[in-house]
């Protein structure tokens, strides 16, 4: 990561590389466009648990949103391995921050 965490921005990159690249053709341009955007939907609607400088901050981002809960956890780094253990999450790292995502969404 190369700046402040901005959860909009790498959720929007993502977005973009998940889409693939941009069609020469002008006329696939919008359909590329609506994929693009339904693709951030998906993210922002909660797909993407949550977005921080690291691991650690994106769980307890991921808490302090609701959108993880972690209750039987002694502390965040043990959160971290029960999520981690878990294998139904990956972590992609974008210039804008890393994003914890749900992949069974």
């Amino acid at each position: 990561m190369r700046g402040p965490v901005d959860e909009a921005r790498a959720l929007v990159h993502l977005a973009r590389q998940d889409a693939g690249p941009l069609p020469a053709d002008t006329e696939e341009r919008a359909e590329w466009r609506r994929e693009k955007r339904a693709v951030f939907d998906d993210y922002e609607a909660g797909r993407a648990l949550a977005v921080g400088s690291d691991r650690l901050d994106t769980v307890r981002r991921a808490i302090r949103a609701g959108r993880y809960d972690a209750p039987a956890c002694q502390d965040i780094a043990e959160a971290l391995a029960t999520a981690e253990h878990a294998g139904m999450t990956s972590w992609r790292s974008t210039p804008y921050g890393l994003v914890w995502t749900d992949d069974m969404v």
